[in-house]
């Protein structure tokens, strides 16, 4: 009950910033296309940096744990009444064997692997949109703006709905980061502001960590669900 109400909160906040980007992007649009400037430069390079340092989470998601505390999966793995290994930090089970795949041979999460592909992605559009002075009419920008919210639907509709086949799950989750650099384009192209992109790439840590959170939800509702005493993803009582 408390995952599902911090989750609930999570999504009221997710579509409240949204509606408020929206609103404060219609009430302030810049009269003329913004061409380069050094702030465009600066949203660019803090959207890279961003971008970054998801990447180096998809690759080593508990790293900062060395630095911080213990891993919640290592605690899971010694706490329960029965120990399981992890892969892709995920129980190997039969329940969440269709959330990782395997790249490279390596174990993946599919969730992460997704996020990896579109943040990288993601940063490469926006060192194209550092360089290219796209001039488009508002009504393109507006349009952009709602694609990019409608792509962050589609990913948590997804999170809870998971799909049976990995590769469709990395696919969606590549789409996310994707939607971020949408967004914060229109953003930037709507209103010319640096104070207005600033803010669209924060809300884009809210956005993603709602994705986190729906992801929780749905694995501790797998564990709740399943006949195994291991109960990784659950409550502790």
């Amino acid at each position: 009950m408390k995952r599902k109400k911090i989750l609930l909160v999570y999504l009221l906040f997710s579509s409240l910033a949204i509606v408020l980007l929206i609103l404060m992007a219609g009430a302030n649009p810049t009269q003329t296309t913004p061409g380069f400037t050094t702030e465009k430069l600066g949203i660019a390079g803090l959207f890279i940096l961003c971008c970054g340092a998801g990447i180096s989470f998809t690759v080593k998601p508990n790293w900062v744990h060395r630095f911080i505390l213990k891993s919640k999966d290592e605690q899971k793995k010694t706490g329960g009444p029965v120990e399981r290994s992890f892969r892709g930090h995920h129980p190997v089970c039969q329940i969440f064997q269709k959330h990782t795949i395997l790249w490279r041979r390596k174990t993946w999460c599919a969730g992460c692997l997704g996020l990896f592909f579109g943040l990288s992605a993601s940063s490469i559009l926006m060192v194209l949109f550092i360089m290219i002075d796209l001039q488009l009419t508002k009504t393109i920008w507006y349009l952009l703006l709602i694609i990019g919210v409608f792509i962050i639907a589609v990913v948590y509709t997804e999170t809870l709905h998971r799909s049976k086949y990995p590769t469709i799950h990395v696919v969606i989750n590549s789409l996310l980061p994707c939607s971020f650099f949408i967004i914060t384009f229109a953003v930037r192209g709507i209103t010319g502001s640096f104070i207005y992109s600033l803010f669209t790439i924060l809300l884009c840590f809210l956005w993603l960590d709602t994705r986190i959170q729906l992801s929780k939800w749905h694995h501790n509702l797998l564990c709740t669900r399943c006949s195994e005493s291991c109960k990784m993803f659950t409550d502790p009582s």
